[in-house]
């Protein structure tokens, strides 16, 4: 298992497209500051993006994909003058089959309409995981600098059919493909930004990325530092070095906090016993491991398992 997939999986990913829905001039949406991370893509027109009320705006074209993975805070709408609405009142209308934004121009005027399919990207960020830590605040693809143009304008026009008129598994189809979306645009950023230190970027390293999918491939507790260092051909200091600029921790640290974090994942969806978990993260007791366990949640082995029956 490679290390991006495997976080994701841990971090608990959920994807949602949550429309497809033309719009008539003028319009706008007002999105606020949210945990969860948000995507919009453009079908049809032209329009605006603001990002956190920054005196400057961002033309989105056809074709055009932004995600605020973070959640950051912006607005979007057909010119930045057109009054704008909160994106719950926009969703909650769309949702219950009224559009928000219907034609304001007589018969005989031409109608301005632009397509937006919006959804969104949620993690159990209860995790400090440094994935969640260094996601970037915004992403934009341009249609016309997208290198896999045709791929992406396949994946949304499927999503954008599956939204607009669902079938028997409609549902569980736009989740997974929504998290398919979300990976490529992650996988677009990490191309775009070679020379970062950060965890996306460790992803990206050959060496360190080679590590990173070890680690996160371990079964049972067998890395140690000086072995991962030798594996991609690597002085222990070095290593070390290396792999604290990029991930933001040294090396031991992460590969025992992965553990914990697993090991958690494992107390709450399996009935693995407490021994062969506690051994799969490397302690030779139950009692060690409920000890370092409770150092790092604050709460005891026996304490998550039972709070995740109910």
């Amino acid at each position: 298992m490679d290390a991006l997939t495997d976080v994701l999986k841990t971090l608990r990913l959920n994807t949602q497209t949550y429309f497809c829905s033309d719009f008539h001039a003028p319009w706008g949406i007002v999105m606020d500051e949210d945990s969860e991370g948000m995507f919009h893509v453009v079908l049809e027109g032209s329009c605006v993006l603001n990002i956190s009320n920054n005196s400057n705006t961002i033309i989105l074209n056809k074709g055009d994909i932004v995600a605020f993975p973070s959640g950051g805070a912006h607005w979007i709408s057909d010119h930045q003058d057109s009054p704008k609405m909160p994106s719950r009142f926009v969703l909650d209308k769309i949702l219950s089959g009224e559009s928000p934004f219907e034609s304001q121009t007589e018969p005989s005027q031409e109608i301005i309409k632009n397509t937006l399919m919006c959804g969104s990207f949620s993690y159990d960020t209860k995790m400090k995981h440094p994935f969640i830590r260094d996601l970037p605040c915004f992403i934009h693809i341009k249609a016309e600098q997208n290198n896999e143009q045709r791929w992406m304008s396949e994946l949304v026009a499927t999503l954008s059919r599956e939204s607009r008129s669902p079938s028997p598994g409609s549902s569980l189809m736009l989740d997974r493909l929504t998290e398919v979306l979300f990976i490529q645009i992650i996988r677009y950023f990490l191309n775009s930004q070679p020379n970062k230190h950060n965890y996306l970027a460790a992803l990206n390293d050959q060496q360190i990325g080679t590590t990173l999918n070890l680690i996160h491939a371990e079964e049972s507790a067998f890395w140690t530092i000086e072995k991962l260092g030798e594996k991609v051909a690597m002085s222990r200091s070095a290593f070390t070095d290396k792999f604290s600029k990029l991930v933001g921790q040294a090396p031991k640290t992460y590969l025992l906090n992965w553990r914990m974090q697993k090991a958690k994942t494992r107390l709450e969806t399996t009935d693995d016993s407490m021994y062969q978990i506690a051994e799969d993260a490397g302690y030779s007791s139950e009692a060690a491991f409920s000890k370092a366990f409770k150092a790092f949640f604050t709460e005891t082995p026996g304490f998550v398992r039972r709070a995740s029956k109910y």
